[in-house]
């Protein structure tokens, strides 16, 4: 019976002693956890800093494209203002020089618009 006493006591050591170390895991797992969710919300909170900044330079875009449809448009129908009133009061090899060379211009403008627009490299997709 001594012997079986002393198994018995051998064992509950061990035991206590299992019982420790899966306390000590399950503490180090804890801590590990911890570290994990606090990177996650570092790295959440990063991209949405990210997302925010893109957000207000895609939103920039869209104003300047905004204020070059209305220069454009307001120099178009300059044009063609002009283009009526010399119709009336211009001969017509006067005209076809002058139509050329609005064509011209208009050809610049949009060249210049759409070196802006390529400026960014940024795709805006509704």
């Amino acid at each position: 019976m001594v012997e079986s006493d002393i198994l018995v006591e051998r064992l509950e050591k061990k035991l206590i002693e299992k019982d420790k170390e899966i306390a000590e895991l399950k503490r180090m797992l804890s801590s590990k956890e911890s570290e994990l969710e606090e990177i996650k919300n570092k790295l959440a909170e990063k991209v949405r800093e990210e997302l925010k900044e893109e957000l207000q330079k895609i939103k920039d875009l869209e104003s300047k494209m905004v204020e070059l449809k209305k220069i454009v448009e307001s120099l178009t129908s300059e044009v063609l203002y002009l283009k009526g009133e010399l119709r009336k009061s211009e001969p017509k090899e006067v005209k076809i020089d002058k139509i050329e060379r609005f064509e011209k211009v208009k050809e610049e403008t949009e060249k210049v618009a759409s070196e802006k627009e390529g400026e960014d490299d940024i795709i805006v997709c509704d």
